[in-house]
């Protein structure tokens, strides 16, 4: 059977792991991540506060940017005022 190598993983969730692992009666790492994949519902996920805070300020972005997009849309412009921006004519 191929080794399961796992870097960069802090002590404090490695004893988690290792527990876990006891626990579940697991003999070798492969059949603890075989067993936790299986038992972990598809639609649960967790977000720390750093994540949910970066999902509001995108949200609020966003609505900022549609209202700014809607003020200055108002009406439909023309295709010559859309030609003379593009080519920076004129002052409009």
């Amino acid at each position: 059977m191929p080794t399961l190598l796992i870097k960069n993983v802090n002590e404090k969730l490695l004893k988690k792991l290792k527990t876990l692992k006891v626990e579940l009666g697991c003999k070798t790492w492969a059949e603890l991540l075989e067993l936790l994949t299986k038992l972990s519902p598809k639609e649960v996920f967790t977000l720390n506060e750093k994540d949910a805070k970066n999902i509001k300020d995108g949200v609020k972005g966003f609505l900022e940017l549609a209202a700014t997009t809607s003020q200055r849309w108002r009406g439909p412009p023309s295709i010559l005022e859309e030609f003379r921006k593009s080519r920076h004519h004129g002052n409009n």
